[in-house]
């Protein structure tokens, strides 16, 4: 009965770790769909910091940026929990605490004791109770431009956690990568579209008078060639007179 009984809670425990893989492996799997499908960012990082959220157990967070000057975090959105927090979400997030420790190593770090430690110091007036905290950062050709916070997990971080969020910390950087290639990529299409605008060529049969030469536009008036030319091009006239046209109309002038 005993062997019988091990052998059923080995078997229940390996069931249990295979579930667990599973859904790690397709939360990782739909976070990289989100990047191939080209989303803002900020839909994107909502959705991967979700899915981290739910694999480390952790119930509050967020997802902030470095700024333009690299002197702190702007807060991307902020998942309270649930939990009481009367801080001004537009107030300044320094690069300071554990925090500083993710951007500068660029490895996940966490505390489980965090009201104890010396990074408590750090936190402002009236910020919700944090029992525990882990920090992953979004990591970017060797520099650290934003951080994903996670906080209040029911047990205490584990270093399994600590792979797990650096698994979604880099998915949120390469989104933001992704976002700003693509971001990139329509401002340079639309300076395209913006210069092809200006260029205005001719194109088609062009109906012209076997006489005069004169030209007829698209709602049927008869105009000169120059003109015509220049209201749908670039081009712009300087007269001159050809050989032929100086001996027909000029001959004086020809031998001048």
């Amino acid at each position: 009965m005993y062997h019988e009984a091990m052998a059923v809670g080995t078997r229940r425990l390996y069931m249990s770790q295979q579930d667990t893989f599973q859904l790690r492996f397709e939360a990782v799997i739909q976070g990289a769909r989100l990047i191939l499908e080209q989303k803002p960012f900020a839909e994107s990082a909502r959705v991967i910091f979700d899915h981290c959220r739910r694999m480390t157990g952790a119930v509050s967070g967020y997802v902030a940026l470095l700024s333009a000057d690299g002197s702190e975090n702007e807060v991307l959105f902020l998942e309270p929990g649930g939990l009481p927090c009367s801080v001004d979400p537009g107030l300044p997030m320094p690069i300071r605490g554990l925090r500083a420790s993710a951007y500068y190593t660029q490895k996940v770090v966490y505390d489980n004791d965090f009201m104890h430690s010396r990074w408590a110091r750090y936190m402002p007036e009236g910020h919700a109770a944090l029992r525990n905290v882990m920090f992953a950062p979004l990591a970017l050709e060797d520099r650290t431009v934003g951080i994903v916070g996670l906080a209040n997990k029911p047990t205490d971080f584990t270093d399994e956690d600590a792979d797990i969020a650096r698994v979604f910390g880099d998915l949120a950087a390469i989104a933001l990568q992704n976002s700003r290639n693509v971001e990139k990529i329509t401002e340079h299409a639309e300076k395209l579209e913006r210069a092809m605008a200006e260029i205005r060529t001719l194109q088609g049969i062009i109906p012209i008078c076997m006489y005069c030469k004169e030209i007829r536009d698209d709602e049927g008036y008869w105009m000169q060639l120059e003109r015509y030319l220049s209201e749908h091009s670039h081009a712009q006239f300087s007269h001159s007179i050809c050989d032929k046209c100086l001996e027909k109309y000029h001959p004086e002038l020809k031998d001048s």
